[in-house]
């Protein structure tokens, strides 16, 4: 005949063992729910790293052809044409041989970003239409790039000719600077910075990109003033002035 004590022993076992279970099945429904997390995490990083990429390898291509109509067809800093049948505004009037969207000159085709890269919402909120393209751009010196700032001051004959691609996400914005400068801090800029006017052959010293510590031939910088506007901006100096 089965005791009291022995009866009440094998109760707390059971109990004992039951709120085992109860531990372990909270314990992976954790794990489940933080692996959920952490992919989630992963997968958006990882898409804002290839748009980043994808917008860094553009501007590469932007940039050789650049230099190729320059060095090898000849044509001026002036003569670079961005003319294409996509977005008006650039003709300039230069030879096919100086059109970078011309098989006679860089031969490649105008793009448009990725649209996982844009930040509309910025973009709205500063009262921006520039959100969604690319823009070339003639009329803002990057300090340090040429001989504008800060040896003087940005002009006409000193600014660079730049590809900029306005209102990127943050997240966006922090991959392009792990690319071209292997930090995602993102460096702040407090003046006007550029307005989208297109480049059509001619310079202005309009605008200076200059930030509060190193300054970059290309990346990714957070304006706070207006223009272009609050909001996060990719800049690239195709030619140095």
């Amino acid at each position: 005949m089965t005791s009291g004590l022995a009866r009440n022993s094998r109760k707390e076992t059971g109990n004992i063992l039951l709120i085992v279970l109860i531990g372990i099945a909270l314990f992976a429904a954790l794990l489940f729910v933080m692996g959920r997390s952490n992919r989630y995490d992963t997968g958006a990083t990882e898409n804002a790293a290839l748009a980043a990429q994808e917008i860094t390898s553009y501007a590469d291509k932007i940039n050789n052809a650049v230099q190729n109509v320059m060095n090898e067809n000849g044509c001026l800093a002036t003569q670079v044409s961005f003319q294409n049948t996509t977005v008006g505004g650039y003709t300039n009037g230069a030879a096919n041989k100086c059109m970078i969207f011309d098989p006679a000159g860089g031969a490649l085709v105008f793009q448009t970003p990725p649209l996982a890269a844009i930040d509309t919402a910025a973009a709205t909120a500063a009262g921006s239409a520039l959100a969604g393209n690319y823009y070339f751009e003639g009329n803002a010196c990057v300090t340090n790039a040429g001989t504008g700032p800060p040896g003087s001051a940005c002009s006409a004959a000193n600014s660079e000719l730049l590809i900029i691609m306005p209102w990127v996400t943050q997240t966006v914005c922090e991959q392009i600077n792990w690319i071209t400068m292997k930090s995602t801090t993102i460096p702040t800029v407090a003046a006007a910075t550029f307005d989208g006017t297109q480049f059509a052959g001619s310079y202005g010293g309009s605008f200076t990109i200059t930030t509060s510590g190193t300054t970059y031939p290309s990346g990714c910088y957070q304006s706070s003033s207006s223009p272009p506007g609050t909001g996060y901006h990719f800049y690239y100096v195709l030619v140095a002035r």
